[in-house]
C-alpha cells in the first residue's frame, strides 16, 4: 500500500518539494532549491503509454469498514484515511504532501493537466479585491473571513470538442409607416425565416466532480488550454485533486445544452434586415464528439458568516473569481432610494425646461427614476452571485460557421393604426 502514496522530496535536503504555479517549478519551502519540471518528466503519462494490462489495475489501497481508503504515510509512517477517489492531499499528522498514484491509472489516467500559475499569496489579494468594488457587501464580512483556508485543488474536468448541425425557424417582422385613404399607418410585413448551417466546438468543459458547484466552475471560464500538459503528478504535489464522480455521460446534456443555445444564437444572427426577429424553434444535432479528461486548476475559499456558509472559487490559470456574497438589505435600500432621488431631481430640471408641460410629465420622469433605481440595484445583486454557463459561444471554433439553407418567405402583411 505504500507503493501506492507518491511524495517528492527535495535531494538537497530532504524536505518535500511542492509544485509552486508562479514559478512553475517544483520548490522546497524548507531550503528554498527549486527544480524544473522536466526533472519529473519520468513521471508523465498520457493514455497512449498504458499497457493493455494496466486497464483493470485494482490495487488502489486497503478499504476498511467504513469504505474509506488507508495508505501508510512514508514520511512519518502514520496510516492515511482518504476517501475513494482522492488523487492529491498531505498526511494530517506530519504534513507531507502525497499523490495517490493508482487514483489516477489506466482508464483513469487525465488526458492532460492545467498546472496551477497563481499562488497563495495572489490568490488571496485575488479574493479582497474581489470583496473591494460589492456595494451590497457587509462592512465586517471581510473582518471575519479566514483566508488562511484556501485550498488549491485540481479539479476534474470534461473536455468536449463537436460538430453541430443547426436548423432554425424564425418568424421576422418589416415596419414602415404608410399613408392608406388619407390616415397614417403601420404596415407589418411577417416573413417566416429559416437558416441552416454547420459550427464546430472545442474544449467546452464540464466539471467532473459533484462536490464542485456547477455555477462556480462555470463563472471561472475561460481557461487557456493551450497551456495544458501530459499529465505529470508532480503537477499535484502541494495541492489537493480528485478523481471525477461524474462521467462524460452524465454531464453530456449540459454540455449540449450549451452547444444548441449557441447555434440557434449564431443562426439567428444571420436573420438581417427586418425590424424584428423571434425564435420559433431550432434543432440542433451534436456529432462527431471528441471528449477529453483533465485536470484544470482552482483555488476554493469556504468562510462562515451570521452562522451561513460562503464559498469562493479561483481560477488557477486566470485569476478570474467568483461566488455567491452575503447582501446587507440596509445597502439595498440605500442604493435603490440614493438612486431613485438622483435620478428623479435630474428629470425634474430636465421637465422644467419644457416649454409644454404636460399633466404627467412628472409622472413620466419619476417612474423612470424608479425603473432607474431597480436596474442598477439588480446589476449590483448580479455581481454577489456566481452565474451558470448558458453559452458555449467562446469554444465556437472561428470561422466555423457554414450556412447551408437560407429561406426568407414572406407570408402576411397588415396594418395598424398609429
Amino acid at each position: 500500500m505504500a507503493d501506492d502514496l507518491k511524495g517528492y522530496k527535495c535531494p538537497n535536503c530532504g524536505a518535500p518539494l511542492v509544485f509552486k504555479g508562479d514559478v512553475q517549478k517544483m520548490v522546497c519551502e524548507f531550503c528554498d532549491s527549486s527544480f524544473e519540471m522536466s526533472e519529473f518528466a519520468g513521471d508523465a503519462k498520457h493514455k497512449g503509454d498504458v499497457q493493455e494490462g494496466e486497464w483493470q489495475q485494482e490495487d488502489k489501497g486497503h478499504i476498511n469498514e467504513e469504505g474509506m481508503l488507508e495508505y501508510v504515510c512514508k514520511s512519518c509512517g502514520a496510516a492515511l484515511i482518504t476517501q475513494q477517489g482522492t488523487g492529491a492531499t498531505e498526511c494530517p499528522y506530519c504534513g507531507n504532501p502525497v499523490v495517490i498514484s493508482n487514483t489516477f491509472s489506466g482508464m483513469d489516467l487525465p488526458d492532460g493537466v492545467l498546472p496551477f500559475a497563481v499562488d497563495k499569496k495572489s490568490a488571496k489579494d485575488a479574493l479582497l479585491r474581489f470583496y473591494s468594488d460589492k456595494k451590497l457587501l457587509p462592512d465586517n464580512f471581510k473582518d471575519n473571513n479566514h483566508l488562511d483556508n484556501i485550498s488549491g485543488i485540481y479539479v476534474p474536468f470534461w473536455l468536449f470538442d463537436c460538430k453541430a448541425d443547426g436548423n432554425g425557424f424564425f418568424k421576422a417582422t418589416k415596419e414602415r409607416t404608410v399613408t392608406r385613404n388619407g390616415k397614417e399607418q403601420k404596415e407589418i410585413q411577417e416573413y417566416r425565416v429559416l437558416r441552416s448551417g454547420t459550427m464546430d466546438f472545442k474544449n467546452v468543459p464540464a466539471d467532473g466532480s459533484k462536490e464542485m458547484d456547477d455555477s462556480y466552475m462555470d463563472s471561472l471560464e475561460p481557461f487557456d488550454y493551450s497551456k495544458m500538459t501530459d499529465y505529470n503528478p508532480a503537477y499535484l504535489s502541494g495541492y489537493l485533486a480528485n478523481k471525477y464522480d461524474e462521467d462524460k455521460n452524465d454531464v453530456r446534456e449540459r454540455v449540449d445544452s450549451r452547444m444548441r443555445a449557441t447555434v440557434e444564437t449564431e443562426l439567428r444572427k444571420t436573420v438581417t434586415g427586418y425590424s424584428s426577429v423571434n425564435t420559433q424553434a431550432c434543432d440542433v444535432k451534436i456529432s462527431d464528439a471528441r471528449i477529453r479528461y483533465c485536470m484544470l486548476p482552482v483555488w476554493m475559499l469556504a468562510t462562515k458568516y451570521n452562522n451561513q456558509v460562503f464559498s469562493f472559487a479561483m481560477n488557477g490559470q486566470t485569476g478570474a473569481v467568483t461566488g455567491n456574497l452575503p447582501i446587507d438589505k440596509g445597502k439595498c435600500t440605500k442604493l435603490f432610494w440614493t438612486t431613485t432621488l438622483v435620478c428623479a431631481l435630474i428629470a425634474s430640471i430636465l421637465v422644467c425646461f419644457i416649454d409644454e408641460l404636460f399633466s404627467t410629465t412628472e409622472v413620466i420622469a419619476l417612474g423612470i427614476a424608479v425603473m432607474i433605481g431597480f436596474i442598477r440595484l439588480s446589476s449590483e445583486k448580479s455581481k454577489m452571485t456566481a452565474h451558470k454557463g448558458s453559452e458555449a459561444s467562446r469554444y465556437l471554433v472561428r470561422d466555423s460557421l457554414k450556412i447551408t439553407n437560407r429561406q426568407d418567405k414572406h407570408v402576411n402583411t397588415r396594418y395598424e393604426d398609429k
